[in-house]
């Protein structure tokens, strides 16, 4: 029996326990937990440069030697620590910078959990307004930790000055490196510097054991996490990597700068990792082809959204920023351009919706990615620090989970937030509330973006171009109908049918209908053509109907609603490109034209229930007189427009029976 004078109270944490939790925990790679020391130098040190240096050295394998990754360093020119700070800095929650949300960082576990996480020994050195000769220097050992025994605990040391007792010199081609990178003040006559040197040693944990590899992952997520931060104009920042040889420091070192990687692509080209595009020859040989630039864009447009969004703290609403880019068409040359191209297997990396915090990324979140060419649109999705809780970012500032659950459910379901609340989706009073909305509106828009790609992919391929948000097809009937009634837009141009004045006309229709700016161009360049009869696509979600007619003009205007859920049934899967046609087997292709039938079907069945419902009604006449003359309609548009697509675009019978479309 346990008598009281023998209770003992339980240690909330356990030192070795503790830290071996947190090395488990980890990182999603090394090039993530890097980040975590470059978010100090930005934020707490306001570095302007970072310096990355990986040093290896030969290492005698089963079968071979080869060339490892022994020491990994990240050296900035920032402000340096005090004593106290670095100090703190190495223990876990001990910063001092919790829940600071005036910049990228905020939880004060960064230093500590990101080094644990791929080493066994940190050190530290800083130093401020003075010489980095004269740095405080002190580590985290966990060796010596798992040295004490069970249930020991583990202290970061005092920092020890030079000319102390055990102090630890930074290495000379560390203070080199430094002084040829970092600016000096020089407004008290000699130069004055301020910084910080972290070296990662005993590397454990590290996901790549090469330094090249771990040089390449690092420069192409860096430089994405990054981006906003190495591109301000105002005060640029930069990050320079470099890898030495153990047995060889001392010269000079080569650093390469950590260049922007854009997943909207809207950065030139040479401006970023982006440099070039190829393609694979007919013989199997990659052949260069010119540069994106300007003057042929990796992007075809772009565009932009606002999301108010509540803040846990009840203190009002923020704002949520999306930006989504498609790529044009001839930015993916080929066949299979995520395959046999450059900026295929660059987009394939960069698929997803970055999601950005105080101009930060936390992580590329792919819940909306379906298929392989889902890497040609890109969607940025940007907050404020005070929206952490309710998308639940996690302290290590690789997850948003809150938004990954959202995505989750509105790509599952598909439903508005006032059904998805009342199927139980999730409670009303949780923060994946504050979050569908804005989920479910992502997921029409990536649909939409998916579908111009596709249109725009096929079209391409057929040697014509198809814009933005018009649903590929289009018209130029005669109107050789026996009975037409004219239109008021039709009669408004009878009484004066002048093209150009009419082209000026529909223009100012579609742009106050925020009809995009590439969208409209390409309207009023077929219209000018003889295109009376054009079908967009727009999503309007709010409103039962399926489509929408309008006029501008003479020019018909059909609008499907692509928010519809006979939209995501009927037309979406029905709209496969040349090359996915040319691509289906004999049961594919079956299956298609079953589905096609279906879908028809579907619309007249439709029709026919509004019908039935109004049987001996006074208005059940109307209903016939409607279906007869849409019948009629019907008829005379088939039989006018059968043959226009051939005639609109340059294309012939033949054309298509070689192709195989």
């Amino acid at each position: 029996m346990v008598t009281p004078d023998t209770h003992q109270e339980a240690p909330l944490l356990s030192g070795e326990q503790t830290v071996k939790s947190i090395r488990d925990t980890g990182y999603k790679g090394t090039d993530y937990a890097l980040a975590e020391l470059i978010d100090n130098s930005f934020q707490w040190g306001q570095a302007r440069t970072v310096l990355l240096v990986i040093v290896q050295r030969m290492v005698q394998g089963k079968r071979r030697a080869t060339k490892r990754a022994d020491e990994i360093w990240v050296i900035d020119d920032g402000t340096g620590m005090t004593d106290q700070a670095v100090n703190l800095a190495l223990s876990f929650g001990g910063s001092g910078k919790y829940d600071d949300r005036s910049g990228i960082g905020r939880f004060g576990m960064g230093l500590p959990q990101a080094s644990v996480s791929q080493c066994e020994r940190t050190d530290v050195w800083t130093w401020q307004r003075s010489q980095p000769e004269n740095a405080s220097h002190t580590y985290l050992d966990l060796k010596k930790l798992s040295r004490s025994g069970k249930g020991s605990t583990l202290t970061v040391p005092w920092p020890s000055r030079p000319g102390q007792s055990g102090y630890e010199a930074m290495p000379d081609w560390v203070l080199d490196v430094f002084k040829q990178h970092a600016t000096a003040d020089t407004s008290m006559g000699q130069p004055l510097y301020g910084g910080t040197a972290i070296r990662w040693s005993a590397l454990d944990k590290v996901r790549w054991t090469t330094a090249s590899t771990i040089l390449k992952h690092a420069e192409y997520l860096l430089g994405r996490i990054y981006r906003n931060f190495l591109t301000t104009e105002s005060e640029p920042r930069h990050i320079k990597i470099a890898i030495v040889d153990a047995d060889m420091i001392g010269g000079l070192i080569e650093f390469y700068d950590v260049r922007p990687n854009d997943p909207l692509y809207l950065l030139p080209a040479d401006q970023s990792t982006l440099e070039y595009w190829e393609q694979a020859g007919p013989d199997g040989e990659k052949e260069k082809y010119v540069p994106v630039t300007d003057s042929a864009p990796f992007t075809a447009h772009h565009n932009s959204r606002t999301f108010e969004i509540a803040r846990a703290d009840g203190k009002g609403n923020s704002l949520v920023h999306a930006r989504l880019s498609l790529a044009r068409p001839e930015a993916r040359p080929g066949r299979n351009p995520g395959k046999d191209t450059h900026q295929g297997r660059h987009a394939r990396d960069n698929a997803g919706i970055s999601v950005v915090r105080a101009g930060r990324e936390l992580v590329l979140e792919q819940t909306l990615n379906e298929e392989a060419t889902d890497r040609w649109w890109g969607v940025e999705l940007s907050f404020s620090p005070d929206l952490d809780e309710i998308f639940g970012v996690t302290n290590n500032k690789q997850d948003v989970p809150n938004l990954t659950q959202a995505l989750q459910l509105a790509r599952t379901y598909d439903l508005p937030k006032e059904q998805a609340l009342e199927e139980g989706l999730f409670d009303e009073e949780h923060e994946i509330a504050e979050l569908y909305g804005m989920a479910h509106q992502l997921l029409i828009l990536v649909r939409s973006l998916r579908q111009e790609g596709r249109e725009g992919r096929d079209a391409a391929s057929r040697g014509r171009s198809a814009p933005p948000n018009i649903a590929g097809v289009a018209s130029n009937i005669k109107k050789t109908r026996s009975t037409v009634i004219p239109t008021p837009g039709e009669k408004k141009f009878a009484d004066d049918p002048d093209p150009e004045k009419a082209a000026g006309a529909i223009e100012t229709k579609l742009k106050a209908d925020d009809v995009p700016d590439q969208t409209r161009r390409i309207i009023i360049e077929n219209y000018r053509r003889g295109v009376t009869v054009q079908i967009l696509t727009h999503a309007e979600k709010h409103v039962p109907a399926f489509f929408r007619p309008d006029e501008a003009m003479n020019l018909e205007l059909l609008c499907l609603n692509n928010a519809h859920p006979a939209y995501q049934a009927i037309i979406d899967p029905l709209r496969a490109s040349g090359d996915d046609i040319a691509a289906m087997s004999e049961e594919e292709a079956k299956r298609l034209l079953t589905k096609s039938a279906d879908a028809i079907t579907w619309l007249l069945l439709a029709y026919a229930r509004c019908e039935n419902e109004y049987q001996g009604h006074p208005l059940a006449g109307t209903w016939k007189q409607i279906r007869d003359q849409w019948g009629q309609r019907l008829a005379e548009t088939v039989q006018d427009s059968a043959f226009k697509a051939a005639e609109l675009f340059g294309d012939s019978a033949e054309d298509d029976s070689e192709s195989g479309v």
